[in-house]
């Protein structure tokens, strides 16, 4: 991969562009929205910080568009990081790789780590990380019938001539 495979940020919907400072239910700020507007309605009105910025409206930090505090925002964000196609489920690094060339929010791995450790497709075809099983071993040659035999029984069958039960011997050499 060449270091402009990301050189654009996907960009959030308009719904979601109007202000960065607004928490997604409109009452309240979310803390770190808050915190950065204040910083940027000081003195001439720009962030101090050399972390934040506001771009085209986009709160950013460190030069990746910050997530509010909303789950279903960040469930979105890695969705599309993690169980598309052209990803093809990465693993808990990978995703966190692609979802932070772009996007950054509090606790952003953790939150990608619960992501991937319930994903149902991961956890179906991840390997197994156990020690591998024993050699089977060969059975010895036997020579002589009815030396060795297996029975088996069959029980709890419909009741003929008064009885519910069936038993089957095998002979190993013959069978």
């Amino acid at each position: 991969m060449g270091m402009l495979d990301h050189a654009s940020p996907t960009r959030l919907s308009k719904q979601h562009q109007m202000s960065p400072y607004r928490n997604w239910n409109g009452d309240q700020k979310e803390p770190i929205a808050k915190a950065a507007q204040e910083l940027q309605c000081s003195a001439n009105g720009t962030v101090y910080s050399s972390e934040w910025s506001n771009i085209d409206g986009l709160l950013q930090f460190r030069g990746k568009i910050y997530v509010p505090q909303n789950p279903n925002l960040c469930r979105q964000i890695v969705a599309l990081c993690h169980d598309t196609h052209i990803t093809g489920h990465p693993g808990c690094w990978k995703t966190l790789e692609l979802v932070s060339w772009n996007y950054w929010w509090p606790q952003m791995s953790r939150y990608i780590g619960q992501y991937v450790s319930t994903c149902n497709l991961c956890l179906w075809t991840k390997p197994w990380q156990h020690s591998p099983v024993g050699e089977l071993q060969l059975l010895s040659v036997l020579d002589a019938r009815w030396n060795t035999l297996s029975i088996d029984f069959i029980v709890r069958l419909l009741e003929s001539s008064g009885h519910d039960a069936v038993m089957t011997v095998v002979d190993s050499v013959s069978k």
